[in-house]
């Protein structure tokens, strides 16, 4: 009997413990977040912003490594605000807001989201320190604004400062021969120039000033200042810890547990903040992209015979407009150009498919060639025929930029979305003079008189220069002609807000440039309203072109919707990595690489 008992004692040793009330309730959060399909009820979203959200993702295997992941979009990213104000599993938010640099745009996209969500939830920004006027501008959209003791508060205003080479071309032998039309057009100042010009500093100091006055207006609205007293204070800016709370701008000062615990006694479940990460109380937490991963709407199987739900194409035109496909560079794999061919695709496959009801077109891009815009243009004209086409300009849509979204039924654009720019630069650099100081002999034989126009050995002839101006007058005369007739304007109006001037989103719709104010999710619900659709009504959006590694390597072997085999296209993308590589070499040695010699550039 005591053997049985022992043996019994034994198998009871291997055991372990009751449960307590600690892993009950680890166990019931599990369960509890399985349910809700990887979102725990009541949780706290964490949102790190050291930058901005980037505006695409593309395949980028070098950032996917350095971050640990795919980085989330600023679409992705506004529109999982917007969704986690509606959950009811989503308790609060809490953010920490150091962005150093960002363009203005974005920004504002970001900060109407965190808003709209600070309107009906708890939420708290934190940082070490406040870095910049957007940084402080987004942080003053939450709902209690943190700082760290030793750092401040950045809202010093905006600058912008050019850079200007023609003294240092000089002395290099470098002679800058470029051809601009409009006298804002300031894109080769800084080879043409050894400072600036009334025009480009008019046009400089028109931005910044309204881009601060945009930002003084939303900071005195969140902290409830007077915009006087927010000017007085940028006057003094940084603010250390003390003058930042005194003036209103900072509610606490403290640390990043002792911000958790607030945000945990905000959404009702405070713990103590020595142990806000480990108390068994304390609010569950998820990162936003792992809230967006669970929460991302995914459509499912289309059904022979039966229409899909409706749907908005929202074509993507990202990076400088080049000639041909685009994509992301070889040498460098996160940065990407807009192919006015791959765009054009775009805009006809989406034109074309029924369950398409409109589309917005998202542009974020500073211009580029003539015509791969003109391109762009023209199919933006006749998927106008078909459907509504909104074009959404995100941080920059200047010079071909705004080209391709002339014709759109309706712009939207951020209030500090940079934008306008039309004008037209062309023109090269001659070396002759640094070859010969470097030894370096050149010769050419040609079969015509134009045969080496672009030549980096010879200036223009007199009747070459006056081809490029001719060639730069048509591009400039078509610009503005078709600005007027997309845009419902007089020719001469148009002329008065051209001319190479760039300006602010909110500028531009003063001046019939831009409809409406607002990013994306504003332009969809346009898209919709024109399509005959409510505003609120609930629609599947559509992305183009793809940007996935599967697209990379399975390029359409013509201009209609075909599936190319894979030899074809890993072939075709040899080619284009090997030829791509090559030029982008050659381009970065001539140190133009935004003005390449022969292509009339927007």
């Amino acid at each position: 009997m005591s053997a049985g008992v022992g043996t019994l004692g034994n198998v009871f040793g291997f055991l372990p413990g009751l449960p307590g009330p600690d892993d009950l309730r680890t166990l019931a959060r599990k369960v509890d977040t399985a349910r809700h399909r990887g979102v725990p009820a009541g949780c706290v979203l964490e949102l790190d912003l050291h930058t901005a959200p980037a505006e695409t993702a593309g395949f980028d295997p070098l950032t996917v490594l350095s971050a640990g992941g795919r980085p989330l979009t600023l679409r992705e990213t506004v529109a999982a605000l917007h969704r986690a104000a509606e959950d009811d599993r989503v308790a609060g938010l809490i953010a920490r807001v150091q962005i150093p640099h960002a363009p203005p745009g974005p920004v504002q996209e970001l900060r109407e989201a965190v808003a709209a969500f600070t309107a009906v939830k708890p939420s708290l920004a934190w940082a070490e320190t406040y870095p910049g006027t957007l940084s402080y501008y987004l942080a003053s959209a939450f709902g209690e604004v943190w700082l760290q003791p030793s750092g401040h508060v950045g809202l010093v205003g905006f600058a912008t400062s050019a850079l200007f080479l023609r003294d240092a071309l000089d002395k290099l032998g470098l002679q800058p021969e470029f051809v601009a039309r409009g006298e804002y057009k300031s894109a080769a100042n800084r080879f043409t120039e050894s400072g600036y010009t009334e025009a480009h500093r008019e046009a400089d100091t028109r931005l910044v000033q309204s881009l601060y006055e945009q930002v003084r207006a939303a900071v005195a609205a969140a902290r409830k200042l007077d915009p006087d007293t927010v000017d007085a204070l940028a006057d003094r800016a940084p603010l250390l810890r003390d003058d930042a709370v005194a003036a209103g701008l900072v509610d606490r000062i403290g640390f990043r547990d002792e911000a958790y615990a607030r945000i945990a006694e905000l959404v009702g479940a405070p713990v103590p903040s020595r142990d806000v990460d480990t108390h068994p109380d304390a609010p569950p937490r998820l990162y936003v992209s792992r809230y967006v991963r669970a929460t991302t709407p995914r459509p499912g199987p289309r059904l022979p015979g039966r229409r899909g739900e409706p749907a908005v194409a929202v074509v993507t035109v990202h990076g400088p407009i080049v000639n041909g496909r685009g994509g992301p560079s070889p040498l460098s794999l996160g940065r990407s150009a807009a192919g006015g061919d791959t765009i054009a695709a775009a805009l006809r496959e989406a034109a074309a498919d029924d369950d398409i009801a409109a589309i917005v077109l998202r542009v974020d891009s500073p211009g580029g060639s003539v015509t791969a815009s003109e391109t762009i243009w023209r199919e933006v004209v006749r998927a106008r025929e078909r459907k509504p086409v909104v074009a959404s300009m995100g941080a920059v849509a200047a010079s071909g930029g705004y080209y391709v979204s002339m014709a759109a039924n309706e712009i939207v654009a951020n209030p500090g979305t940079i934008t306008g720019s039309i004008g037209v630069v062309t023109g090269k650099f001659v070396a002759r003079e640094l070859k010969g100081r470097l030894g370096i002999g050149s010769g050419t034989v040609r079969t015509n008189p134009n045969a080496d126009v672009w030549s980096a050995d010879e200036p223009f002839t007199e009747a070459q220069r006056a081809h490029v101006e001719a060639e730069a007058d048509l591009c400039y005369t078509d610009f503005v002609e078709r600005v007027a007739a997309g845009r419902g304007l007089a020719v001469a109006d148009v002329e008065a807000v051209a001319r190479g001037r760039i300006w602010t989103g909110a500028d531009a719709a003063e001046r019939g440039l831009v409809d409406h104010l607002g990013g994306l999710r504003a332009a969809v619900a346009r898209a919709k309203v024109l399509a005959g659709l409510d505003p609120d009504a609930k629609v599947r959006l559509a992305g183009y072109p793809s940007s996935s590694l599967l697209e990379l390597l399975r390029p359409k072997p013509s201009s209609q919707p075909a599936a190319a085999s894979l030899p074809d296209a890993l072939a075709a993308l040899a080619v284009r990595s090997v030829g791509g590589a090559l030029a982008e070499a050659e381009r970065t040695l001539t140190g133009v690489q935004a003005l390449w010699p022969g292509i009339v550039r927007f």
